[in-house]
């Protein structure tokens, strides 16, 4: 029912449609654009005639108003279903959709999506900080950067499709991540870390990790067909995903050619012998995917496997509990600490850009400029 008392009315210019107050208290009027009739509301006249003039202004510049009046969670599964499934890796899509699922939809996808505002975005992040989403307790400000990216990455597609006038994600500060400081082995850690692992049949795979800062999924995707010992190099073509299947690397600088040390070419050659004793002993159980590090069966190794032997090195050396990953990093900080160029480190790492590199192993360069200054004066003196 609505009133219809003419105090309670205004004629809109220009076209525009009447302003209406409903039997709640509350104020509607209705705009005629591009041929359809768009709704706006609000408690006080005011507040509708500027949704009204943004409606028309954002007409103006050739933003309609959304024809669909879905809700968050639809626009979500329509956008990983048509745009992220089709243009990222499966795993990453997994990633984008367990993300939505855990801290976004039980939250935001209910909402409407041409309702959805930055203050309840803002909100969201709070939240998420103080107390976490379905996966569990609080999260770090660094996965809040994360949901944050999806968002807004969503919400532009939104934009895009002429769905929302605005992607209301550029309008909020999603918190700030601070780094999480590197932790690398030093050259005395590495050799105690190497002794430990020689009588073991990980010793390849630790001595290849330190000597080329290949990824671990790097590592694990590795095929005998993948190495030259005699030339002294690998080439990195694939790598293991964490579901155990093989994908190529991400990007063009990551499909590389990595020069091999002796001392690890030594171990790959040893490893190579008691893979193939091992064959024999495996007989007709044996499966052929001529990989380098596999299971007594030939299958590929799982990256919890690895984790739990890799923990059981560090204890037998008398080592903090570094991760795997940082394996990578202290090869990167050995070959910086040793002079080696910054351009050499990144393409033998596979990072993009060398700026990723130095940005990573910024830590390295007070002690690395200390040296060069040193030096230059013993040139001068």
């Amino acid at each position: 029912m609505t009133v219809t008392n003419d105090d309670e009315r205004t004629r809109a210019s220009n076209g525009e449609a009447k302003i209406t107050q409903l039997a709640s208290g509350s104020y509607r009027a209705q705009v005629m654009i591009a041929g359809r009739r768009h709704s706006v509301a609000g408690k006080t006249k005011e507040e509708v005639k500027r949704k009204r003039r943004e409606l028309l202004h954002n007409a103006d510049r050739g933003i309609l108003p959304p024809t669909q009046r879905l809700t968050v969670a639809e626009h979500v599964e329509r956008w990983l279903e048509d745009v992220v499934k089709h243009s990222v890796r499966r795993r990453t899509y997994e990633t984008y959709h367990e993300k939505m699922r855990l801290y976004i939809l039980p939250a935001l996808g209910g909402v409407k999506l041409e309702r959805l505002s930055p203050a309840d975005l803002q909100k969201l992040y709070g939240e998420l900080l103080a107390h976490g989403g379905a996966g569990g307790g609080p999260l770090s400000p660094r996965t809040v950067r994360h949901v944050h990216t999806y968002l807004h990455g969503c919400l532009g597609q939104a934009l895009k499709w002429g769905l929302v006038p605005r992607n209301v994600a550029d309008l909020v500060s999603p918190p700030k991540a601070h780094r999480a400081e590197i932790k690398v082995l030093d050259l005395e850690q590495v050799r105690r870390l190497l002794a430990a692992a020689a009588p073991t049949r990980w010793a390849a795979l630790v001595a290849l990790a330190v000597g080329t800062g290949l990824r671990q999924g790097e590592l694990l995707g590795l095929r005998w067909a993948d190495l030259d010992l005699e030339g002294g190099a690998l080439h990195v073509r694939r790598q293991l995903g964490p579901d155990g299947s093989f994908s190529e690397p991400k990007t063009a600088g990551a499909r590389r050619k990595v020069g091999l040390p002796r001392s690890v070419v030594v171990a790959l050659r040893e490893h190579r012998a008691a893979q193939l004793a091992s064959r024999l002993l495996a007989g007709s159980e044996w499966q052929d995917g001529d990989m380098v590090f596999c299971t007594w069966q030939g299958r590929p190794l799982g990256a919890r496997n690895v984790y739990r032997e890799y923990r059981l090195l560090l204890e037998r050396a008398g080592l903090p509990p570094v991760s795997f990953h940082a394996l990578r990093h202290t090869h990167a900080s050995l070959m910086l600490s040793q002079g080696i160029h910054p351009k050499v480190v990144q393409e033998r790492l596979g990072h993009s850009t060398v700026a990723l590199t130095l940005d990573t192993y910024s830590h390295l360069i007070p002690s690395m400029d200390r040296d060069a200054a040193d030096q230059l004066d013993a040139l001068l003196a």
